[in-house]
């Protein structure tokens, strides 16, 4: 690829702000972004100029057509539908439309001879993990969205073997920030209407939490290096919920959390080794959790009153 300007695609992403975010920071690197994706884009509001569009619904043929047509170098597989059930049958059908998209993703790589996939994965494959876990950890996850993304980089490794398509898969922590989803979102939304922080249960589950900057710093590190490889992206540091919720209501302006009786099962996520993202990636999370929760909560404010 030297010598010529790299062409990254994008599929989707569930949550907007990283994949504006990624295709950011591409962009001002020099690199031509394309965009694949099943839903309707601003290109005015959400891209800025900065992408090309394809909207698709993400079968292979489609797929290969775009990849072929604009001679795609990596692609970035960022789509991907949050299992929030943990009932059977929603989470089956959840999980089921993006192994599938996975597998069109990776025919269409192979088809139109791409250099490198990008597949984010979490650190719920590990499941109630006690020791600090390591990439080359037996992974037993106890929730089924760390089941679909551990079939999904099954998948992408079989790709590999198969047909040698490189790849990195990249397992990230709880990721925070504008418009993500989940326990931090939703409080930080709360907070900012001057509600205070929800905690469902004792609020003693422990996570690790990385910050969207962070999440794509390592995205954009793994474009060049990693071959290959599968690496943790997390913090250093474990924080309960009730820590975190105590931070966001401290951020806007000593509300104190209020807890609520448990909804369902409420894991708290293991602890993961990081030698690995600094080793190959030169990768560390350098936003701790309580700049981050100001970042955050500056952003949502901004987000509200524009």
């Amino acid at each position: 690829m030297e010598g010529k300007m790299v062409k990254v695609l994008v599929t989707g992403g569930a949550s907007n702000s990283m994949a504006v975010k990624v295709m950011e920071k591409l962009t001002a690197s020099g690199m031509k972004v394309v965009l694949a994706d099943n839903r309707e884009w601003d290109l005015d509001t959400n891209l800025n100029g900065m992408a090309s569009y394809y909207k698709t619904d993400l079968d292979k043929r489609e797929l290969t057509s775009i990849f072929t047509q604009e001679k795609i170098d990596i692609v970035l597989h960022l789509k991907h539908e949050l299992i929030t059930s943990n009932a059977m049958k929603d989470s089956f059908d959840q999980s089921e439309v993006n192994i599938a998209t996975t597998i069109n993703v990776l025919e269409a790589c192979v088809e139109a001879k791409v250099k490198k996939v990008i597949f984010p994965s979490a650190i719920s494959v590990y499941g109630n993990e006690t020791e600090e876990a390591v990439e080359d950890n037996f992974l037993d996850p106890a929730l089924f969205e760390g089941l679909s993304k551990k079939m999904e980089e099954k998948y992408v490794m079989h790709y590999h073997k198969l047909y040698s398509l490189p790849f990195t898969i990249l397992r990230f922590a709880d990721i925070y920030g504008i418009q993500t989803e989940g326990f931090i979102a939703d409080n930080l939304e709360k907070a900012i209407d001057g509600q205070a922080p929800v905690i469902y249960g004792d609020g003693k589950q422990l996570r690790n939490f990385v910050y969207i900057d962070d999440a794509v710093d390592a995205i954009l590190a793994s474009l060049t290096k990693g071959d290959n490889e599968i690496i943790n992206i997390a913090s250093q540091s474990m924080y309960s919920l009730q820590e975190a919720a105590e931070m966001i209501g401290d951020s806007a302006g000593n509300l104190h959390p209020i807890f609520k009786d448990s909804q369902g099962e409420l894991a708290s996520s293991c602890s993961v080794s990081v030698a690995k993202a600094k080793e190959i990636l030169g990768w560390k999370a350098d936003i701790s959790l309580r700049e981050g929760l100001e970042k955050a909560m500056q952003q949502f404010r901004l987000k509200k009153h524009s």
